[in-house]
């Protein structure tokens, strides 16, 4: 394994006859993480890491301020997976130049008209930008998304269509800690209380699922939901959606193939989301 903090020198060592699969990150590694490497390795000859904390895609500075910066300790866990990983860990400057963008270049239709495109208003612009310059840079035949951000996914499967992009996205399950939890970065933030009571993101949608498939009224579904975060004062629900997976527009009647449940909610100051096919 080897680390490049300039494209130009990753370039040189990836062998163009090789299948290079893909795995952008913005680091604090976490198992789900490394489950996408995993499976980039089994499938491809070359898998690049990117390790990059984009700040165009955080719309709260103190949000982008907080997020976990790990490198050494994502570093070493990296290092026992296979020879033929390469990091690629730019600075801002590498990527954007001397200013990031303020422009939004991309329509992604509705797909950004809900959940976390009301609550981010300019995320999946910055995530858009920087997924796109990535994509150019490495140029690999596969990259791999958690399912955890699942509106992102279907945001950069837009993108690659687009684009006219030659790249396969690859959807990885959603990892878990033992109580259900998602694994994310930021769970790190949580103090003590907060991340005992984290899971609850987690019952709800299991609670949510099993009202959906004894097709209860979706109305009342959310009301239930509500009603739960009512009663945890920790909590303050962001959103709870049913939607299916393809266009991301509500669901209001049954029946409701490829239906999904969205849930977020801030936990302190630290916003937590997650879903679940239903």
């Amino acid at each position: 394994m080897e680390v490049f903090k300039n494209y130009e020198k990753l370039q040189k060592h990836l062998n163009p006859k090789e299948s290079i699969g893909f795995v952008p990150t913005m680091g604090a590694l976490h198992q789900g993480h490394l489950s996408l490497i995993k499976e980039s390795i089994k499938h491809h000859q070359q898998t690049v890491v990117s390790i990059f904390v984009n700040p165009t895609q955080f719309d709260d500075t103190g949000d982008l301020d907080r997020y976990p910066r790990t490198l050494e300790k994502d570093l070493a866990q990296l290092a026992s997976l296979n020879q033929n990983l390469w990091v690629y860990a730019p600075l801002v400057s590498e990527i954007y130049g001397p200013a990031p963008p303020v422009t939004n270049p991309y329509d992604f239709g509705a797909l950004t008209q809900t959940m976390e495109g009301l609550s981010r208003a300019h995320h999946f612009q910055g995530v858009a930008t920087v997924v796109e310059k990535l994509f150019r840079k490495v140029n690999p035949q596969s990259a791999y998304f958690g399912e955890k951000d699942f509106q992102q996914i279907r945001i950069i499967e837009t993108l690659v269509a687009q684009k006219n992009l030659n790249i396969e996205i690859v959807r990885c399950p959603i990892v878990r800690e033992v109580d259900g939890l998602a694994m994310s970065s930021r769970n790190t933030l949580l103090s003590p209380e907060e991340r005992s009571q984290a899971p609850l993101l987690h019952t709800t949608l299991c609670a949510a699922k099993a009202q959906f498939l004894r097709q209860q009224s979706i109305d009342t579904i959310k009301q239930n939901v509500h009603e739960i975060y009512e009663k945890a004062p920790l909590f303050s629900l962001d959103y709870f959606n049913i939607c299916d997976e393809n266009r991301l527009q509500d669901i209001k009647n049954y029946p409701a193939p490829q239906a999904r449940g969205f849930l977020a909610a801030k936990l302190g100051k630290i916003r937590l989301i997650d879903n679940m096919p239903f």
